[in-house]
């Protein structure tokens, strides 16, 4: 196949260069303050805002009385991840099947739910911007290769559907990344190693005088890739200008291109899985896979106060974006085949909150009320039966679907929360959402049906309330309880088809209790224990109809523990236990079996040793239990256990700190797959990497 190479212009490149040579980042995953700190964050008094406020920003999770993680700028730094889906084994409550598909979307799990990043199970927002894709390949599709993991200040890991800020696409959580904003920095972080990786990242943050501030950050990614016809090439740069306008009113203008390339050399099947020799070929019948991306961002925010203790946020966006995939993959126990995606996606979206910390009979009252329109339009096209990625009889001759169709989507919510510290032992949080979406959808003069649908979709709309409660009994011992729903459209070809009048949303309740520990100095354990129950879900009965039927249940417990054993040795864990079942199915032998793709049990399990002379290393051991493959659980994937080692060296250069390391993924060569799934009645397998090295180095500039 010849090589797919990243088509930058000279302008784009010399931005991306310029921007990563001024640039790169700083390491350690926040975890709940203390009762003391809690407690003083809550009876602070109201303070206006030093900066643009994105959506919800002042509620901090450490103080909710919802679930939530978060991973801090410095844990970001030491981890020195190239894509941000590394972050997300160190969240109790998450996994990731891998694809390894290039730029394609991995599958993450988030509390039972297996479709998120892949599929809408899992929300994510880049400073107030979606990142989900109403109609790109499966609803809900994310991609996080955009985001830059310098770049970030934070990222907050929403557990559940518990927060009213998020609608769509929030059944296992959503995830809200937050970009630096202010400072003074120039930060470099560049790594090298295994398969011809090479990673460049780079962050500035400059003070630009009279309270104004800038921030950009850039990314250029290149690899072979493990396996043949597996290169992959990326670029993105992000900025933003932040303004002072006199009177505390602020107005901050952002951006963010992104430009990829990939090969890919499809999946595996069961003989070569297990096959030693074999597993990193690629199977005969696979063409000349691979895809590209482009995807800009831009979008605008003015805060203003409206009294001493009100402040006004109005914002606008938009989103512009290509993504074409090719596929290769088998529809039978004897034939492959390659079909083609190619999407078209404008998104435009406008909001405003009102933002308030009062005294409400004599407490603190925090508090936010808002709404949001988004129009989000596709061009959708599909084709099947290629021969390397160009037309066949079988293609245009109407034997299989070939859709060419526009598709539209409108979403209004309105939103309101409030945390009132009430006292020590009764801070409440109280939330609801209400969602309204519609659309429509219109098909070209060349499409073929093949049986699926296209029509207008008929009106959704759903209300979401949410409660929560934290108590603090001691600097020690702190509680939460919380109840949430939240739902889930029907699927494209329901909500789509003729019979889309007739159904209604899936509805999805999560009730949790949780308790953060102190017991000794050092040492932090926090646990929670869910369950989300889902209801109103929809099958098919064939023909383009549907009906609402089918429930499922997810249980589970979360622990996070971080204990600082001495001065220099740090140990911390993020553990789940995980219980899935189908309560009702379309068919009976279903019921009772555990929902596919969703490990039992997973954990990660890290001690970090830093010596006096500025040498450090840190041992990371992550274990997946496995999952069913099929949904009567006769085709499962074996667990694993991987080790992560990192060397550091660290010391002060230039007045600076400067960090030197070593990376060993997958230390012992473990051979494994981390994902699988039946296609065309075959399981297929998505192989894991070897043992790979990256030698790097951060500076601080």
């Amino acid at each position: 196949m010849e090589t797919v190479l990243l088509h930058l212009t000279p302008l784009r490149l010399a931005i991306l260069a310029a921007g990563a040579a001024l640039s790169a980042a700083s390491a350690h995953a926040a975890d709940t303050a203390d009762a003391d700190a809690a407690i003083q964050l809550a009876q602070a008094s109201p303070v206006q805002l030093s900066q643009v406020v994105v959506k919800g920003q002042r509620f901090a999770p450490e103080t909710s009385g919802f679930t939530a993680n978060v991973i801090e700028q410095d844990t970001i730094r030491e981890r020195h991840v190239g894509n941000i889906q590394e972050l997300f084994r160190e969240v109790p409550g998450m996994s990731v099947n891998g694809l390894g598909l290039g730029g394609v979307a991995d599958n993450l799990v988030m509390r039972g739910f297996a479709n998120g990043g892949h599929g809408g199970d899992i929300g994510m927002v880049i400073d107030g911007i979606p990142l989900n894709e109403a109609m790109s390949h499966a609803d809900g599709y994310v991609d996080q290769n955009v985001i830059i993991p310098l770049e970030l200040e934070k990222m907050t890991v929403f557990k559940g559907p518990s927060s009213a800020l998020y609608g769509n696409y929030n059944r296992g959580g959503t995830i809200a990344f937050e970009s630096r904003k202010g400072g003074d920095y120039r930060e470099l972080d560049l790594k090298a190693g295994s398969f011809g990786t090479v990673d460049l990242q780079g962050a500035l943050g400059v003070p630009l005088g009279d309270g104004h501030e800038g921030n950009f950050a850039a990314q250029l990614y290149r690899s072979d890739g493990f396996r043949q016809q597996s290169k992959t090439e990326q670029g993105t740069v992000a900025g933003r200008l932040g303004f002072k306008l006199g009177g505390d009113t602020t107005l901050a203008i952002s951006g963010r291109a992104h430009q990829g390339r990939w090969d890919s050399a499809s999946y595996i099947t069961e003989e070569q899985n297990n096959s030693s020799g074999r597993r990193f070929d690629k199977d005969p019948r696979v063409q000349n896979d691979g895809g590209k991306k482009d995807f800009y961002t831009g979008r605008i925010d003015l805060s203003t106060p409206l009294t001493q203790d009100i402040d006004l946020l109005a914002y606008g966006y938009f989103t512009r974006q290509t993504f074409t995939r090719s596929f290769s993959r088998p529809v039978s126990a004897a034939e492959w085949r390659q079909r083609e995606e190619d999407y078209d996606r404008d998104v435009l979206g406008a909001g405003v909150s009102l933002n308030g910390l009062n005294t409400v009979a004599g407490s603190d009252l925090n508090w936010i009320l808002g709404t949001e329109y988004v129009d989000e339009s596709t061009r959708y096209n599909f084709r099947d039966g290629l021969d390397n990625r160009q037309n066949t009889p079988l293609t245009t001759g109407g034997t299989l679907p070939y859709l060419d169709r526009d598709y539209g989507s409108k979403a209004f919510s309105v939103y309101g929360q409030a945390e009132w510290n009430l006292s020590p032992m009764f801070r409440p949080i109280l939330g609801l959402r209400y969602d309204s979406m519609t659309g429509d959808c219109h098909a070209r003069p060349d499409e073929i049906l093949g049986g699926t649908t296209c029509g207008d979709m008929p009106r959704y709309t759903h209300t979401s309330p949410k409660i929560g409660i934290r108590s603090t009994w001691s600097p020690m011992v702190d509680t939460r309880v919380s109840y949430s729903e939240g739902f889930q459209l029907p699927p494209s070809d329901a909500r789509y088809g003729p019979n889309g009048q007739s159904l209604d949303p899936t509805v999805l309740r999560q009730v949790e209790a949780g308790i953060t520990l102190k017991p000794l100095d050092g040492l932090f354990v926090d646990a929670a224990l869910f369950r989300i129950d889902t209801s109103n879900e929809v099958r098919s009965l064939g023909g383009g109809v549907y009906e609402n039927f089918g429930k499922t249940r997810r249980q589970g417990i979360e622990l996070d523990l971080g204990y600082a054993v001495t001065r220099n040795f740090d140990l911390s864990a993020a553990l789940t236990w995980m219980d899935t079942k189908v309560l009702q199915h379309a068919d009976p032998s279903i019921e009772g079996q555990a929902v596919p793709s969703v490990p039992r049990r997973t954990a990660l399990l890290r001690g970090t040793y830093r010596f006096d002379n500025g040498w450090a290393a840190d041992l990371a051991l992550q274990h997946n239990s496995g999952y069913p493959v099929s949904p009567d659980g006769s085709k499962t994937l074996d667990g694993f256990t991987v080790a992560d080692l990192t060397i550091s060296y660290e010391r002060k250069f230039w007045g600076q700190n400067q960090r030197f390391y070593l990376a060993i993924n997958n230390l012992t060569n473990r051979q494994y797959s981390t994902n699988s799934f039946i296609m065309g009645g075959q399981q297929l397998y998505a192989p894991a990497a070897p043992r790979s090295f990256m030698v790097g180095v951060n500076l601080n500039l």
